[in-house]
């Protein structure tokens, strides 16, 4: 005991220590095989320093050093905490940025790197305790936050038994099943706790209102930076975005078509194409997007990254207010850097990010807005904020309708944060869902002006819901028959035939959309390099996890559970509303019978959202363990200072809803009066037409064709060539002839296809042309086109062949 009292007050535990991590770095370098069988000069050299620090450290645990005090100077500690990220900096660009060329370096300078790293970084912690010393009233604090923790982790570990035992949540389910969305890649979650530790350090040497202005900038800037950096390239063989000649540009496919071409339907006077579209108002959304930057769509994908880039910046702002700016900062910077992965991967695998004109982002962009003003509103109590809250509500249903779901858990929260007893929660919770009905009520009153009924969605997302209910046939929503029933009743009556296998489905697609986000976090797994593909290796995960992945899935869960405990010990039920928002999402996503990549996309955040919370309380507690002052929690508001009169908000919100109504009343048709004589008059007037004699013969037939519309999309494949889809576009299938395909939008749109041995010169996307061809049972095939503005037709078969023999 008193040796032991000794080495604390002289200190010379921390040199023995060095001493010992010298001694087992000389083994490692030893066990080094060396080339020729001899020991090099350099080899002798690396050993040479590491036996002079490890004979430092006997020396000065034998003969402690006098007034360590005076090296505990915070200009030193600033400087060790330099050298140890240099040398971690260096130790990973010896590893993985040139690995064919730089390897044989790492592995010999490895042990000496590392055990440099290692000195600097304790030295750091050392030199804080020198000159602070050790305060461990910073754990006695938080007694009340850990038994909460350990609460929440017995939960979550019972639910990582459970699904070890029982396979839910990672047993495909041949209705549909999807991969876990794009993971962190290790050093982007390293850079982003390192940038919670900058907040950190920051934030106890520079004001608050100062950070406040510098660090949501920052934030936005790195974003838009680091996603613009991405070239388009990347989008050459995406899923959703396809870059293919004659135009070379990265139009948009399968879902991102359908809501563009919507768009253009929109812009030309002709609605939404059907009478209730799908998301209308991201289709608004587009329409503005090719209204401020024409069909330049280069621009327009760098004007939605613009935008997207907020989304962080909201993650920053809720991070902050639930816990600290540390926690805002660090999921904001995860976020960044998993979008900076998705864009990178485009052409490799499947993936929704900003260059994809895909609805599940700004889904998001709405929902976590929608978080934060869910949570003002029960931070102040206030009936305006909760009316606000219910617009931003009504407005993400327009988004994703499923989103629904998410309300009773919202209001659950409110109950439990206002107490059911309390009155003011009921005129509240009222406001909230007039806030949504007065958003949501112009869109259903022009949808029963269309059809008779007020329905919110697209008649084919009750297709497509009512065929996962079923043994087979699941997603072909083309053959499937109600046969006079509504959409509850058909859901209704299966459950009710077989519950077992509907409460199978489900809790295997709700635990599977939770494990997906907690593997947003990286596990480890093979990286080849810098400048290497990245490893998409949970595209191919089969359920299981080797046992040091375990082991790090558990860290994770714990670390989230910390997360939880301590904003649950700040703000009690208010602080679980992510949690809400991300059950509400998930079972959703399981009714539907739907899970995985961007089906969990809005709500998968909220695993590591938690977990940067829960570091950034770890790196808090650390840094008050060492002398460091506490950081101040987030003040709760109670003030009322929203001046915006009622009536006014609720106009406004009314008038946002109607958006998507108006916007169709705007153009007028671009189309309008024009006859096929017209038509006839205009092709036969221009240059290489064929004659009126030809002309009007080939029309004659019934199965001919003669439509003037717009071109959208025109992409050339040589034979053989085209686009991989489960559901292709007719016009981008692969076919034995090679061919160019298009759409031809304008009232209606159709499929069209121009068989050419070359690339057909001029094609312009979104030119004004006429089609004149031979109706085919999944397409136009085109004869000739003619581009009026340009005064130039394109013939593939002389009109006097006849559309069949």
């Amino acid at each position: 005991m008193f040796l032991f009292t000794r080495m604390q007050r002289s200190h010379s535990w921390f040199f023995y220590l060095c001493t010992a991590e010298g001694i087992l770095t000389l083994f490692a370098l030893l066990l080094v095989p060396s080339e020729g069988g001899s020991v090099s000069w350099a080899r002798l050299a690396l050993v040479g320093i590491i036996a002079f620090f490890a004979g430092l450290g006997i020396y000065f645990g034998i003969r402690p050093p006098r007034g360590l005090e005076k090296w505990a100077q915070p200009h030193i500690i600033l400087s060790s905490a330099l050298l140890s990220l240099t040398f971690g900096l260096l130790l990973f660009l010896l590893r993985y940025l040139d690995p064919e060329r730089l390897l044989p370096i790492y592995e010999r300078l490895g042990p000496l790197l590392w055990y440099l790293l290692a000195l600097t970084a304790q030295s750091i912690f050392f030199l804080l305790y020198i000159k602070n010393g050790l305060h461990p009233e910073a754990f006695k604090q938080r007694k009340q936050t850990y038994l909460s923790a350990l609460v929440v982790f017995s939960a979550l570990f019972f639910l990582f038994i459970l699904v070890s035992l029982t396979r839910l949540g990672i047993t495909p389910d041949p209705a549909y099943w999807g991969e876990p969305g794009v993971a962190l890649l290790g050093w982007q979650f390293g850079l982003a706790l390192l940038g919670g530790i900058l907040v950190l350090l920051l934030s106890s040497s520079m004001k608050e209102s100062i950070l406040d202005i510098i660090l949501p900038l920052s934030i936005y800037i790195v974003a838009v930076a680091l996603w613009l950096s991405v070239p388009l390239d990347v989008l050459a063989n995406g899923f959703y975005v396809t870059i293919n000649p004659p135009t070379f540009q990265p139009f948009p496919y399968s879902d991102a078509g359908y809501y563009d071409r919507t768009a253009h339907s929109l812009l030309l006077g002709y609605s939404y194409q059907e009478g209730i579209p799908i998301r209308p108002l991201f289709i608004v959304y587009l329409a503005l997007l090719h209204t401020l930057f024409g069909e330049n769509y280069p621009a327009i994908i760098a004007g939605q990254t613009a935008l997207l880039a907020l989304i962080p910046v909201v993650f920053y702002f809720l991070g902050k207010k639930i816990h600290s700016r540390i926690a805002g900062t660090t999921t904001a910077l995860f976020f960044i850097f998993r979008e900076l992965t998705s864009l990178l991967i485009t052409s490799n695998t499947r993936v929704t990010n900003s260059k994809s004109l895909l609805v599940e982002l700004p889904t998001l962009f709405l929902l976590i807005l929608s978080c934060y003003l869910v949570f003002r509103w029960l931070e102040r109590r206030e009936p305006k904020s909760a009316f606000i809250a219910g617009g931003m509500f009504g407005l993400l249903l327009f988004m994703r309708t499923q989103t629904v779901m998410i309300l009773p858990f919202v209001l659950l929260v409110a109950l439990l944060t206002f107490g059911w007893r309390n009155r003011s929660f009921y005129g509240q919770a009222a406001l909230l869902v007039l806030g949504m009905a007065v958003t949501i009520l112009p869109w259903l009153t022009r949808n029963y002006v269309q059809t008779g009924q007020f329905a919110f969605d697209s008649a084919s997302q009750s297709k497509l819901l009512a065929s996962q209910y079923a043994y087979s046939g699941n997603l072909d929503i083309q053959n499937y028959d109600f046969e006079g029933k509504g959409l509850a009743q058909v859901l209704i009556e299966f459950a009710v035939k077989d519950p077992g296998f509907v409460f199978g489905f489900i809790a295997n697609h709700f635990l599977a959309t939770e494990i997906h986000g907690v593997l947003a976090l990286p596990l480890f797994k093979p990286y080849n390099g810098i400048f290497e593909p990245v490893n998409l290796y949970w595209v191919t995960w089969d359920g299981t996890l080797e046992w040091y992945n375990v082991a790090l899935f558990l860290f994770y869960l714990l670390m989230i559970a910390f997360g939880i405990g301590k904003v649950w010990n700040r703000w009690r039920w208010i602080g679980l509303l992510p949690v809400a928002y991300n059950l509400g999402y998930a079972l959703a996503t399981a009714l539907s019978r739907f899970s995985g990549w961007r089906y969990d996309y809005p709500a998968d955040w909220v695993p590591y959202f938690y977990f940067g919370v829960g570091f950034a309380e770890t790196a808090i507690l650390v840094s008050t363990l060492f002398g460091g002052r506490e950081v101040n929690s987030p003040k709760i508001l109670n003030d009322h200072r929203n001046l915006t009169p009622m009536p006014v908000l609720f106009v406004l919100f009314a008038l946002i809803g109607a958006i998507p109504w108006v916007a169709e009343k705007i153009p007028s048709p671009r189309y309008a009066n024009r006859p096929p004589s017209s038509l006839i008059e205009r092709v036969v007037s221009m240059p290489g037409a064929p004659t009126l004699t030809d002309l009007q013969v080939f029309l004659s037939r019934p199965e001919s064709f003669m439509e003037i519309g717009q071109v959208l999309y025109p992409r050339y494949f040589p034979r053989n060539k085209g686009l991989e889809s489960s559901n292709p576009w007719p016009v981008y299938e692969p076919r034995d002839f090679p061919r160019l395909g298009f759409l031809l939008m304008n009232e209606k749109f159709d499929f069209a296809i121009f068989p050419s041995k070359g690339i057909p010169e001029p094609f312009p996307h979104a030119a004004d042309a006429i089609v004149v061809g031979c109706r085919r049972e999944e397409y136009v095939d085109v004869r000739m086109i003619a581009f009026p503005d340009l005064d130039a037709i394109l013939t593939s078969t002389p009109l006097t062949v006849p559309c069949s023999p």
